[in-house]
């Protein structure tokens, strides 16, 4: 349904030389059905979903990582290549976009924090490399063994 401003609304009623009286009484009902549309669309609004994190499950069955609190970023990669590289493309990605003549000295990046934030996905493509999250996610360990 289009809308109409209430302006136009009086303007229209004085154009038909209707009395300026039963114009405010026709503009003051408009307002109150309006604000009570507001407040039943506001009362009949969804609520918001709950936001959502990720999480990286490690598998410790020897318990080395128990007591330790820490933190990381999900990457992707193609499958097959050698997972022990996935650092130094990184680097490398992040030193071609440093020195790329776009980038001002404010936005450099200097480290994984800023890497994992700031890194264009256009300097990861040609290294095969998908990063999934930009901010860092809660790391919890499992003991590998049975689940109940």
């Amino acid at each position: 349904m289009p809308k109409v401003s209430l302006e136009n609304v009086e303007m229209i009623l004085l154009e038909r030389k209707i009395e300026a009286v039963k114009v405010a009484e026709i503009l003051k009902d408009l307002t109150q059905a309006i604000e009570e549309e507001k407040a039943e669309s506001q009362e009949n609004a969804d609520p918001k979903p709950p936001k959502w994190e990720f999480l990286i499950v490690v598998d410790d069955p020897d318990k080395k990582l128990a007591g330790t609190d820490f933190v990381g970023w999900v990457v992707n990669q193609k499958e097959g290549t050698d997972s022990g590289l996935v650092l130094s493309k990184l680097a490398d990605a992040a030193k071609t976009q440093n020195d790329s003549g776009k980038r001002k000295k404010k936005t450099r990046i200097e480290g994984f924090k800023d890497l994992f934030t700031a890194l264009k996905p256009k300097w990861l493509k040609e290294k095969g490399i998908r990063i999934k999250t930009k901010y860092p996610v809660r790391v919890l360990t499992v003991n590998g063994k049975n689940l109940l």
